[in-house]
């Protein structure tokens, strides 16, 4: 593998040290080596202490996967590469062995490496790529996917255990109800279809606290990647769109989930929305689900069983466009949707694993 590396350039402190970009088991973040196993094999530390032994390769550090890492060198003109090998005096970027240095000079030939920083939160790190994905600090004990899509009920990891439709949902009745008409925002076919909708989940709330307070807001920018996603990738499209009860998760405090697509209605006519929920859900649907804000979302509902004051008109066979906000606090968590129609009054559980209602999204963007 050539020379070593000098081990006083591992770890991060005040003098100079690898800065890396690493796929910890999660996500995507930066670190710094703390082993090296071979010219393109070292093991990585994160910010909060966690590690994985990692493969070189040469992609932008937000493409990272399972048993990845990077490291990026700025050239004198100001561009950067990725590494797919280093020793002691020279680093093989771009297919060309080049010679390295921590300088920052623009002239002397040699690429410059990133600099993991002064400390071990990496708070003070280079990023010539300038498109790191730094995420949020994941607290202790919390898994990046749970509750698992569908699960719940008698059986807590079992997809399609959800509570029975016809015990969170009322008869039809449209009494004091204003129904909003979506049917324009509808198409008759998604681009790039593929079933389910993106489900993600982000590590805080997107409230200062439960939506049923007086006073509460909506941040609106509140899922971002500084707050995540921190998902597997692998389990981010849900067909159950929701879980049932889970009493089992007690590591799953503070932290939100986002699903997005398209809902195809069963029938034409007025749908009435129904939700059960712990803690908190807001939905949007139609075209205000491309571009939510805290006024036209359809329903927002925190705690307790049920909610049917909310509807819309609707054409059936058209996608419509759908945004959904869960959040968590603390103790057990819960979220179900369903609803009913004008028709014929038939209870649809959206989530149950046999709805009548479709879920689609963009395969290509993963949303719209």
């Amino acid at each position: 593998m050539g020379r070593p590396l000098p081990s006083r350039f591992f770890g991060a402190n005040a003098d100079n040290n690898f800065k890396v970009q690493f796929y910890n088991g999660s996500a995507s973040v930066p670190g710094y080596i703390v082993k090296q196993y071979g010219s393109e094999r070292f093991k990585c530390r994160d910010a909060n202490g966690n590690t994985a032994i990692c493969r070189m390769v040469a992609k932008a550090s937000a493409d990272l996967g399972e048993g990845e890492m990077s490291m990026t060198v700025k050239y004198d003109d100001g561009t950067s590469g990725q590494l797919t090998k280093i020793a002691r005096y020279t680093a093989t970027v771009n297919g060309s062995r080049e010679i390295w240095s921590f300088n920052n000079s623009t002239t002397d030939t040699k690429v410059q490496f990133e600099e993991a920083g002064t400390d071990t939160d990496l708070t003070d790190a280079d990023d010539f790529e300038g498109d790191e994905v730094t995420g949020p600090n994941i607290p202790p004990g919390m898994d990046p996917d749970e509750p698992l899509a569908g699960s719940g009920g008698s059986n807590n990891t079992v997809p399609g255990t959800f509570m029975a439709a016809s015990s969170y949902i009322d008869a039809y009745d449209a009494t004091d109800i204003s129904f909003r008409d979506i049917t324009a925002s509808g198409l008759t076919s998604v681009p790039n279809s593929a079933n389910g909708l993106i489900r993600q989940k982000y590590v805080g709330n997107f409230s200062e606290g439960y939506i049923k307070n007086v006073g509460w807001e909506l941040d609106m920018g509140f899922f971002v990647p500084a707050n995540g996603p921190i998902s597997t990738d692998a389990l981010e499209v849900d067909t159950y769109v929701g879980f049932g009860l889970r009493t089992d998760l007690g590591y799953e405090n503070n932290y939100a989930f986002e699903w997005k697509g398209y809902m195809q209605a069963p029938v034409t006519g007025n749908m009435q929305f129904f939700a059960t929920v712990d803690d908190d859900v807001v939905v949007w649907m139609g075209a205000d689900a491309l571009n939510p804000n805290n006024e036209n979302y359809l329903l927002a509902k925190s705690g307790g069983t049920r909610d049917g004051t909310n509807g819309v008109t609707v054409e059936a066979g058209k996608w419509y466009p759908v945004r959904i906000w869960f959040q968590e606090w603390a103790g057990a968590e819960k979220m179900q949707l369903g609803a009913n129609n004008s028709v014929n009054g038939t209870l649809y559980g959206l989530g149950t694993g046999a709805t009548p209602f479709t879920v689609a999204h963009n395969s290509s963007t993963r949303a719209y």
